[in-house]
Order: C-alpha cells, then sequence, then structure tokens
C-alpha cells in the first residue's frame, strides 16, 4: 500500500470493472503515479487527475465480464434494488404516495410547459429557407407597420442585389365562391407573385408550383376548400366562380379554374389562408405604386449583413419619394423582422392577426419550472425523511461492512426507479390530457408521447436531470451515518444538524416560490376582472355586426329600412369599421398648419353615436343627409388637445386623408382597441358615397333570438343569389382580444392550485415526520398538563421562522414580477399591500393547519400507547 493512499471510493470503481489479469499491474502503477504527485501537488487536483485516469483506463478488453460485473460485491444488482424500492413503499405507503404524486405532476406540468414554449417558438420553422426570410416594414417614431406599400418588394427585388427573392400577400377581403349549388363568403384569400412557392414551403398535393399561378384566372386551394367545394371529386381544371371578379361595367360574372392543391396551412403560422390568386392580374403600374400601406410584403437575404443593407436601401428609396427633411429622416426607418420571430415579437400597425407574446411564453415556462422545483424540494426532503426512518438499516448494512459507496449506489438507484415509474405514469396522464388541452387552449401541442416520440427525449433528459439533483444530495446525507452512533441512539437520534441548513433552505425556496405564485394569481385574476368589467366609453353589449362586402353594399339600404320594422331593434348605423377591430391610420391637420399628426379615422353615418351610445361633449352629430361633396368631422378629446390644444374645435376647417371639411362635435374618448393601449387621436368622418365595413344593429336583449332569425331571413330575402349574411356579437369580439389573457388566467390559477398542494403536501410529510420524532415528547407534555396550543407552537416554531425569511425572499420577487407583467397594460390596476397581507395570511394558515392537523392526531394518541417502548 502506498504512503498516500487515493480515495478508496475511485479504487473501487477501478476494481469492479477491470479484470484480474490487468488489476494487480494497472492499480500499482497508478498508485506509484498517485504517490509521487500527491506529495509534491494539491491532494484535489491530484484526485482529480487519478479518477481521470482510472476513467481512461477503461476499454473493452480491459472489463470483467457481464456476470462478474453483476455479481460482484460492490454492486447491488437491479433485481435487489428493485425489490428494496417496493419493500419499503409499502411499509411507507403515505410518504411513498406523496413523493410520487410530486413527482408525477412536477414532471407532467414541466413537460407541458416545455412543449407549449417549443411549440410557440417553433411558429413558420416549416419552411424550408426560414432563417433567411425577412417581413418588410417602416417604422415612423418608433411605430412600426407590418404592412409596405404594394412597389416596395418590386423594387427590393430589382435594385437590391443583396435581395435573392421576393413576393407580396395582397389580402383579398370577403368574396363569394360558387360551385354548383355550394355557395360561401371566404375571408381567407391573397393575390400573391408566383415565386410564393418557391420561397415559402407550402407541399402542393395537386398541380405544379412553377406553373399554378402562370395563368391570370388561376387559383389555387388549400386541401379543406377544395374539399368544401368539390368534395371526393378531383378540384383539378374545375371552374369556379368568385364575386372578386364580378365586372360592374359589363355585369358579367368572371370564373377561375383551380390550377393546384396545397395542404392545409399549419397552425404554427402567423400567416393562414385558404386560396391564392396571382397578383399579376393586377396592372403593372398598380403593382409599382408606394402610396398606402396594405400589402404584406417579404425578401429572401443571405446573411444579417445583407438585411442592414436592404433596410437602408428601402429607407433611401422611401425618404427620396416623400421628399423627407433630415427630421423626418431621422424619425423614420425600414424593418425587416425575421419570419420566425414575427409571431410572438412582433406586434406592429397593421398585422394580418393577433399574434402571441413572448412574455406569456416566459411566464408559463416559469410556471410550470416553479412547479418542478417545488415539487423536486418536496421530494428531496421527503427522501431524506424516509431515509431516516432506515436509520438502523443503514447501521446495520455499514456493520456488515457495505461501504458508504455501495450505500450511494443503492439510494439512488431506488431513486432512479421511482423517477421511471413516475415518467411512465407521466406518459399515460399526457396522453390523456392532450383533448383537453386542446379544447381549453384552442393549441394542438403534441403531448402525446405515443404519437409524438420526440418527447421522450425531452423526459428522458429530464429524469436524468432530477436523478442528479434530487438524487446525489439524499444519497450523500444518508449513507454519511455512522454506526456506532445509529445503534447507541436506537435509531431515534440522529444529528439533524448535518441536514438542516440545506433542508431548510429548500424548504424557504419552497415557501418563496409558492409566495409569488398565489400573490401573482391574484395580480392576474385582478387585472383581468378590471379590463373585462372597465367602461369602454361605448356600449358594446347587445350590438350584432355584419360584414358589408361590395355585394351586399349595393342593396344594404333595402335590407336596412327591413330589419328597422322588426321588433326589438333599436337602431342600425354603418361604418368602415368598428371598436375592436382596427381602424385605419391617416394624417390630420387643421386647415393652414403646417405639421401633420396622424389620426385613427372612421368614416361613419350620422346614427353612430347613437348605436353606441358614445357620448357627445360638444357641438352635434352628423346631419342626416349631407349636399354632395360637402364632408363633417367629429374628434375625440385626445384628438382635439394634439390639433387644437386648448382652443376650440367647433367649426374649424380640417384636412383628414385628403378630405376637408368642418369639426361639429367633440365626443368623449373611448376604448375602440384593446386595453393594452392608450387612446390613440380618433377622427370620425361623415360617409360619403359607397357603404362599406360594418353594419352595427343595436337590439334589445330580450329580442336576441327574435333578430338573428330577422337577419337571417331578410338577408336571404334581399340577397336571393348571395350566400347567408354573416355576422358575430362584437361583446364576442373583445372577448378575442383579451382570449389569451383568459387562457393564462385558467393556467395560473390551475398551477397556482397545484403548487399549493404541493406546498401542503410537503409540510404535512415534515409534520408527520417531526410529530412521529416527538410524540414521546409530546405525551409527556401532555401527561404534565401541556395544552394543545402550547405543543403545535412548539413544532411549527421553525417554520414560522423559515416563513418569515420566505417572506423577505417572495415578497420583493412578487412585486417586480407582477409590476414587469402590468406594463403590457395601458391601464392597469394598482399593486396594493392587501394583496401581499392576504398571501401572506395564505402561507402561514396553510403551514398551521398542515402542522396543527398532525399534532391535533399525535395529542389524540394515548399517551401509554406511545411511552410504552421506553
Amino acid at each position: 500500500m502506498s504512503r498516500n493512499a487515493p480515495p478508496a471510493w475511485i479504487d473501487r470503481l477501478l476494481e469492479w470493472y477491470c479484470s484480474d489479469r490487468y488489476l494487480e499491474e494497472v492499480q500499482g502503477d497508478l498508485h506509484e503515479w498517485y504517490d509521487h504527485n500527491s506529495a509534491h501537488g494539491n491532494r484535489r487536483v491530484v484526485n482529480l487527475r487519478y479518477f481521470i485516469a482510472v476513467l481512461q483506463y477503461f476499454s473493452l478488453f480491459r472489463t470483467k465480464s457481464f456476470q462478474k460485473l453483476i455479481n460482484n460485491s460492490n454492486f447491488l444488482s437491479m433485481k435487489s434494488v428493485l425489490l428494496l424500492t417496493i419493500r419499503n413503499f409499502k411499509k411507507n405507503k403515505f410518504t411513498g404516495s406523496v413523493r410520487m404524486i410530486n413527482l408525477v405532476i412536477g414532471i407532467g406540468i414541466f413537460l407541458i410547459a416545455l412543449i407549449y414554449a417549443k411549440y410557440e417558438l417553433a411558429y413558420d420553422s416549416h419552411h424550408e429557407r426560414a432563417d433567411n426570410i425577412y417581413r418588410v416594414g417602416y417604422a415612423f417614431e418608433s411605430k412600426p407597420w407590418a404592412a409596405t406599400p404594394v412597389g416596395a418588394g418590386i423594387y427590393a427585388l430589382e435594385n437590391i442585389p443583396e435581395v435573392k427573392n421576393m413576393t407580396r400577400f395582397l389580402r383579398i377581403w370577403d368574396t363569394s365562391f360558387k360551385f354548383g349549388e355550394r355557395q360561401f363568403y371566404e375571408a381567407g384569400g391573397f393575390m400573391v407573385d408566383s415565386t410564393v412557392f418557391s420561397m415559402f414551403s407550402y407541399p402542393m398535393l395537386q398541380g405544379d408550383p412553377k406553373t399554378a399561378l402562370k395563368e391570370k384566372m388561376s387559383i389555387v386551394l388549400t386541401e379543406s376548400l377544395a374539399r368544401k367545394y368539390f368534395g371526393e371529386e378531383n378540384p383539378m381544371g374545375k371552374i369556379i366562380a368568385l364575386s372578386l371578379d364580378y365586372d360592374n361595367e359589363s355585369g358579367e360574372q368572371g370564373t377561375r379554374i383551380v390550377t393546384g392543391v396545397i395542404e392545409d396551412i399549419p397552425e404554427q403560422s402567423h400567416l393562414k389562408f385558404d386560396f391564392l390568386c396571382p397578383a399579376h392580374t393586377m396592372k403593372d403600374s398598380r403593382l409599382r405604386e408606394w402610396r398606402n400601406f396594405w400589402v404584406y410584403t417579404y425578401v429572401e437575404v443571405e446573411n444579417q449583413d445583407a438585411v442592414e443593407l436592404t433596410k437602408a436601401a428601402l429607407k433611401s428609396k422611401f425618404v427620396s419619394l416623400r421628399n423627407m427633411d433630415q427630421e423626418e429622416m431621422d424619425k423614420m426607418t425600414a424593418v425587416l423582422t425575421p419570419l420566425k420571430k414575427i409571431h410572438l415579437y412582433s406586434n406592429h400597425e397593421k398585422e394580418y392577426a393577433d399574434n402571441g407574446n413572448i412574455f406569456y411564453v416566459y411566464i408559463l415556462f416559469s410556471i410550470g419550472l416553479f412547479v418542478l422545483i417545488v415539487s423536486s424540494i418536496n421530494f428531496i426532503n421527503l427522501s431524506i425523511i424516509h431515509g431516516l426512518d432506515r436509520a438502523k438499516e443503514i447501521g446495520l448494512r455499514k456493520t456488515i461492512g457495505a461501504s458508504r459507496f455501495q450505500l450511494i449506489v443503492q439510494f439512488m438507484s431506488e431513486n432512479l426507479f421511482l423517477l421511471i415509474i413516475a415518467s411512465v405514469l407521466c406518459v399515460f396522464v399526457l396522453t390523456g390530457l392532450e383533448p383537453w388541452i386542446l379544447h381549453f387552449s384552442g393549441l394542438d401541442l403534441p403531448l402525446s408521447m405515443i404519437t409524438n416520440p420526440g418527447n421522450l427525449l425531452y423526459l428522458g433528459i429530464l429524469i436524468f436531470l432530477l436523478q442528479v439533483v434530487s438524487g446525489i444530495y439524499p444519497a450523500l446525507v444518508l449513507s454519511r451515518f455512522r454506526p456506532a452512533e445509529i445503534i447507541k441512539s436506537g435509531g431515534q437520534s440522529i444529528p439533524m444538524k448535518r441536514i438542516g441548513l440545506t433542508r431548510k433552505a429548500l424548504i424557504v425556496m419552497q415557501f418563496a416560490i409558492s409566495l409569488v405564485l398565489v400573490i401573482g394569481s391574484i395580480i392576474v385574476y385582478r387585472q383581468l376582472d378590471y379590463i373585462q368589467s372597465k367602461d369602454l366609453g361605448f356600449e358594446k353589449d347587445q350590438v350584432l355586426l355584419v360584414p358589408l362586402n361590395s355585394s351586399v353594399s349595393k342593396s344594404f339600404e333595402a335590407l336596412e329600412n327591413e330589419l328597422l320594422t322588426m321588433p326589438g331593434i333599436r337602431s342600425i348605423s354603418t361604418s368602415s369599421s368598428v371598436p375592436g377591430y382596427r381602424i385605419m391610420m391617416q394624417g390630420l391637420m387643421e386647415l393652414g398648419a403646417e405639421e401633420e399628426s396622424n389620426t385613427r379615422l372612421l368614416f361613419a353615418d350620422d346614427t353612430f353615436n347613437e348605436t353606441y351610445d358614445i357620448e357627445l361633449l360638444a357641438g352635434r352629430s352628423f346631419q342626416t343627409s349631407l349636399p354632395e361633396g360637402v364632408r363633417e368631422f367629429m374628434l375625440n378629446e385626445t384628438a382635439t388637445k394634439k390639433v387644437f390644444g386648448t382652443r376650440d374645435p367647433i367649426g374649424k376647417t380640417i384636412i383628414a386623408s385628403r378630405d376637408t371639411g368642418r369639426v361639429v362635435g367633440i365626443v368623449k374618448d373611448f376604448n375602440f382597441k384593446s386595453l393594452h393601449s392608450e387612446i390613440d387621436p380618433l377622427t370620425i368622418a361623415s360617409y360619403h358615397g359607397t357603404r362599406f365595413g360594418y353594419a352595427s344593429i343595436k337590439f334589445e336583449p330580450r329580442y336576441t333570438e327574435e333578430v338573428l332569425a330577422a337577419v337571417e331571413e331578410t338577408g336571404n330575402k334581399v340577397y336571393p343569389n348571395l350566400p347567408p349574411l354573416s355576422y358575430e356579437f362584437l361583446d364576442d369580439r373583445f372577448e378575442v382580444l383579451y382570449l389569451a389573457e383568459s387562457k393564462l388566467k385558467g393556467l395560473v390559477l390551475g398551477f397556482c392550485i397545484i403548487t399549493i398542494l404541493l406546498t401542503v403536501s410537503g409540510i404535512l410529510g415534515i409534520a408527520t415526520y417531526s410529530a412521529k420524532k416527538r410524540a414521546k415528547e409530546i405525551a409527556i407534555r401532555k401527561v404534565l398538563g401541556g395544552t394543545l396550543t402550547e405543543m403545535i407552537g412548539i413544532l411549527s416554531r421553525s417554520f414560522i421562522y423559515l416563513l418569515l425569511i420566505s417572506l423577505l425572499i417572495g415578497l420583493p420577487g412578487a412585486f417586480f414580477l407582477s409590476d414587469w407583467w402590468l406594463q403590457d397594460f395601458a391601464y392597469r390596476i394598482a399593486i396594493t399591500p392587501i394583496t401581499f397581507v392576504l398571501s401572506t395570511l395564505i402561507m402561514g394558515a396553510l403551514i398551521l393547519l398542515s402542522f396543527g392537523f398532525m399534532t391535533f392526531k399525535t395529542v389524540r394518541t394515548n399517551p401509554a400507547e406511545v411511552l410504552k417502548s421506553e
């Protein structure tokens, strides 16, 4: 034996795998090396290098046979460990069940949060060239637009060398499709450049992507839309009529030929559609205009340097076309948004659809991680407590020759078996939850391990990490007990100070996380209740919206006149948009002024204020009939202050969107957008010409069914050759605006309840152990006249201290997280002390009730039963 011996556990590893044929020679050389280096170097560094050397000697020709490996006395067989695990589980069913439930809940919820985050982050990643595709936009005074002028794309392709490809999506509003007896309105369509299939990966089921959009009157359908009109028939070459192609001069209905069918657009796409038509049916001059921002333009570039050069060129072109001065140039820039980041990171003006929010991904993933941490803490604490009950077993094993390394392997193996069992249960639980999650969230999350085997990789990595985190520490702690100390105390007096600090730190972390979740849940609930109940400044209930396309607008007056005779309908108004939907942005200035301001511009008729119950602060509403060419305007308070300051605007002449007219009224500010945003300046202009946008039908709530029936019947009567009128309730639209928050509200509540239950289960486990270990003390105190209150105070005193420490950590953390989340709302609640006080009382009550329950059970026990073992 060398003078300076290496760590015994490393030698045992070598003796375990190394064949007897090579062991003596290899071990002798390693010992000589260790003896020489440990005398002249740092012992820890030498131990590490010795361990690495032992691992380096491992090779197949030096190892023992498999049978000898598993029969080695230093290691337990898997069969023995499994039997020990089952036996100990049966012996301590309550603790074992709590540990298993904690694992299943923690692993399951974390996997749901992880899969959700992966799902959201994977938007638009199905396109092969996604990393090189960017959406073009412009930003003015830090307000970016998702849309561009239609000419921006063709300019970029022809004049910017860094742009390799380009395509534009020109939105097609409601148009009716007709094939045979099937006729419906379709809103999800675009006119696109033929390059769309070379840039984006839209797998084509039928047709040739190179020629599908070559013909001017061609159309490409998604698989679902093709089945809707053609059933099981082959749609290729079929003729379908679109109101889009109706010729007003000749009165002829245009038709299109189906030249391609593509797969349905994946859910993980920010730009969803049902059909595509070629854009080159429009005049070339129209496709090169730089006026309105209404087209979604995408370019393909090679690298980040190309992105910066492209942005500079696009800005330069826009500046030259608008003759901007230096001050205007400094306030605008071109924006290129990476395709993969549009869904979560883009909330620009004129987005095609409501996008997601990266902050909600962070929140839900963090909650999932918190739940996993809480469950892991419970598992670690209960593992140590369970191990303390096995003190005699540990002492006996060490007495008959078991090494500490053997005990570590045993405890970690038992821990691994529990993790494997929990993971198997998680597989079944997640598979069963998949349809429920789809129904609740509308997201088709791939939770099933059977249909999505890739999730098994996440589960395997998680099990490995949990084994390292939750297995090593309890194994090291429990294997450290000294046989003499255990036997002397009868296994009843293990020095807890050795493990108390770490265990208490874990409990403090658990309490702090639970406190953050409780406070966060209350804040989320209060904020969501606030935005759902806040007075928006107009009446959104009992308003029915009917979209007005070009076909419906022609005979709308007949529809309106007949509907107004129906009982229950109070008023009908038409407008270019309505609260809850985007209202276009235009320039606004007083006649003769030099500077123009941005305003939301809404065209509406004379009954708009009445229908929406908007308060008029000054002036009047629009006249019922206006002379040809006369325009009247109403401004909200914000627009009035921005353009006129403190001056009275009534009677003043303004210019909005190249229209000139007089201001006749001022309306009170109302929230026509989500409460995430502040109120913008709003200009309401009187209708002039064709009605378009929406018809708003105000009705009495008791006539809801009759009004819906009247709209359908009258619509069929007035428009016998058109599809049935579509409609929606305005309050439903506002629910959609807060759909993400409503789902978040439910998830946060659910996860909060689960975290509280996990915390309570951990407290009960620890309280059970504490009561058991101090049962004799409680029995003696009871005999001597101790009260229940005193005994509860004795047992729970240490946990009250831990709760106070967790308050110092959790309360500031909860405040900063809540304040960060509320910053996304322009209108938010105040974070009041009562929320923190209430949450603290809830946590304190849970701890006292848990300990009180276990203490009460112990106190109710007959002292003679407890003390007879003395």
